[in-house]
């Protein structure tokens, strides 16, 4: 097994007591995956690393790099194309978070821009945590809880497009309480922006601001899998032209859920991304802002042990506080592990 690089980062404190939204409601179906899991055995003992004190008994980010044996790459390696997808809880108690990923956004694209070398060609996609959630609508979509105060005009009165209730679907007009309530200005038939798009920072954070009105079981990893599908990015797809064959995909999900929710296990997830990414487990880095730390409060169990497991097993990652009042460091380690990542992967031949 190749060495393994590792990093703490200190970062401060959980400025508020979070307390999980979750309670024992589930949607009634998860995504239809379309075929993208599949069982691919590299796991964790490729090339790469993985991340120190992952399950929670580290400080605010880990980091699980490349390594110095020289297996990343080889002769005209090198990403050319970068596919940016937030998977981001829009449960109740996410107000707080969603501000500090829209706060931190900009510099980061710059930083990507300026900094990795297909900063030039990136997609980004924004995905909330749920196909619907607690607010009926003009459509009439029923809702889980239509009487909850998260139900505002806004998203009572909408008739919304059919995508915008498909799990993983890109966010595209967020709705109800704390969120946009609006269209977000995305071009016409895309739900993810590129280079050229009018205004690429403003766009993000309303889409970003998915609001607090969303199911109160947060399944980041069902929304993942679905984001990432066939059936999503195929031909008539909702994210037609996200997902690309030659391009590095960077995931980042952030959710305070202590709880497991999602459907299937870490190394289903793992398996399901390696797969879509064409067998290759170099061409997808993932970044995982989670629970899973002492200094998030709560004991409950698993405190989001399952999401840091998912993390690790990427040889490129990064594994953060999600209750860190700020995630600008945090965001600033991620474009240096895209950055090598970038270096080191080698497109599929097609």
């Amino acid at each position: 097994m190749a060495s393994v690089r590792s990093a703490m980062i200190p970062v401060a404190l959980c400025a508020l007591a979070l307390a999980s939204c979750s309670d024992d409601a589930s949607e009634t179906a998860g995504p239809d995956l379309g075929g993208a899991g599949g069982a691919v055995g590299t796991g964790a003992t490729g090339s790469g690393g993985t991340a120190a004190g992952g399950s929670g008994t580290g400080g605010g980010v880990n980091i699980g790099g490349g390594t110095s044996d020289g297996g990343g790459g080889s002769a005209g390696a090198g990403c050319e194309k970068i596919d940016f997808l937030f998977i981001v809880d829009n449960s109740v108690s996410m107000q707080d978070q969603q501000a500090q990923l829209v706060a931190a956004f900009p510099n980061f694209i710059k930083s990507i821009e300026t900094t990795v070398n297909a900063g030039s060609n990136v997609h980004v996609m924004v995905a909330d945590t749920d196909a619907w959630g607690r607010c009926n609508t003009a459509n009439p979509w029923t809702g889980i809880d239509p009487t909850s105060t998260t139900c505002n005009a806004h998203i009572k009165q909408t008739v919304f497009d059919e995508c915008d209730r498909a799990w993983g679907a890109g966010v595209v007009h967020p709705a109800g309480q704390y969120a946009s309530n609006k269209k977000c200005g995305f071009p016409a038939g895309r739900r993810w922006l590129q280079q050229g798009d009018t205004d690429i920072p403003g766009a993000f954070a309303c889409a970003a601001q998915v609001g607090t009105a969303g199911h109160s079981s947060e399944r980041p990893m069902e929304s993942l899998l679905a984001a990432i599908s066939p059936k999503l990015n195929g031909p008539g797809g909702c994210n037609e032209g996200f997902l690309r064959d030659d391009a590095l995909l960077v995931v980042t999900f952030i959710s305070d859920d202590p709880n497991y929710e999602d459907k299937g296990t870490p190394q289903s997830w793992y398996d399901a991304v390696v797969a879509a990414k064409k067998g290759d487990p170099k061409a997808a880095v993932v970044v995982g802002f989670t629970p899973a730390f002492p200094t998030c409060p709560g004991t409950a169990t698993p405190k989001g042990a399952h999401w840091a497991e998912f993390v690790a097993k990427f040889p490129f990652n990064l594994h953060a506080s999600v209750c860190a009042g700020d995630y600008s460091s945090t965001f600033a380690q991620a474009v240096k592990v895209i950055d090598e990542s970038c270096d080191k992967y080698v497109p599929p031949v097609k």
